[in-house]
């Protein structure tokens, strides 16, 4: 399989966590590290810290959300599993924690030899799910697109024009929170002509059903 992809701290990822404070990233910021937060049982309730009904800004409602508490451990182990991870990036793939302050905890997986790899962050911090990705990335990102549903949730998928290897990728998994992930294919994936975001779409699928097992 040649979704070879390598891991990117971009804009358009950033900008999910700008929902509450209104603040912009000028694209080059990393991650933070920080502890993953304590995290409920059960979806909490309609409405976003910022006192807007969720969701909204044209974001899809989430009808069956996970519950919370399928977030709560750790990305780089529950999200995919080594062999799984093997399977989409090659034998010298290998993952670290990439948790984020503005979002939640993450994780990397790269296989540099192929210039390829991924980054996941549950987004648990933010507390607006897609409607963040909705009212912050849309509107400034070069491309938008609404997807079909992953895992039997409301995704969307953004990229700018200047990154053709890259897309990043959101999954609702309820009003309040969900999945983040920038992924960008490898060189040779590139020259061979592949999709970075039918790439993503295909790690992503595993790694909801691998959360939906959990639950």
């Amino acid at each position: 399989m040649r979704y070879l992809v390598r891991s990117a701290a971009l804009a358009a990822v950033a900008m999910v966590a700008t929902a509450c404070s209104g603040g912009e990233s000028n694209g080059q910021a990393q991650p933070e590290p920080s502890s993953p937060s304590s995290t409920a049982s059960a979806a909490p309730s309609s409405a976003a810290d910022g006192g807007q009904e969720l969701p909204h800004s044209g974001a899809p409602a989430v009808t069956n959300p996970l519950p919370k508490s399928v977030l709560d451990g750790d990305p780089c182990t529950d999200a995919l599993t080594k062999a799984q991870a093997k399977n989409f990036f090659g034998d010298a793939v290998t993952s670290k924690d990439d948790d984020s302050q503005d979002l939640g905890p993450g994780c990397s997986w790269s296989n540099d030899d192929a210039m390829a790899g991924f980054t996941l962050n549950y987004d648990v911090n933010v507390g607006q799910g897609l409607s963040a990705v909705y009212a912050n990335s849309k509107p400034k990102v070069d491309n938008f697109a609404e997807i079909g549903p992953i895992g039997g949730f409301p995704a969307a998928q953004y990229w700018d024009d200047g990154q053709k290897r890259n897309c990043n990728t959101f999954v609702g998994l309820a009003d309040e929170y969900g999945l983040v992930m920038s992924l960008t294919i490898g060189t040779d994936s590139a020259e061979q002509g592949d999709d970075p975001c039918e790439a993503a779409r295909t790690v992503m699928d595993r790694v909801v059903g691998n959360l939906k097992a959990k639950a």
